[in-house]
């Protein structure tokens, strides 16, 4: 288990390398975001709001 560390906060979140290796391993409720230098991670979607602003994006 590894985390998004943004200010004060740490979000649980497995990262990978390929955005394959992410859609196999996530699951419901779980959504995979990449952040601006171009690692995947999977998080609980309720935590997605918390890190939106910096610079995190959905992946469909």
């Amino acid at each position: 288990m590894a985390f998004i560390i943004v200010d004060d906060m740490q979000i649980p979140a497995k990262k990978f390398d390929k955005e394959k290796e992410a859609k196999e391993e996530a699951v419901n409720k779980e959504l995979i975001v990449k952040d601006d230098q171009g690692d995947f991670w999977i998080i609980d979607e309720e935590n997605y709001p918390k890190i939106e602003a910096y610079g995190y994006t959905i992946i469909k």
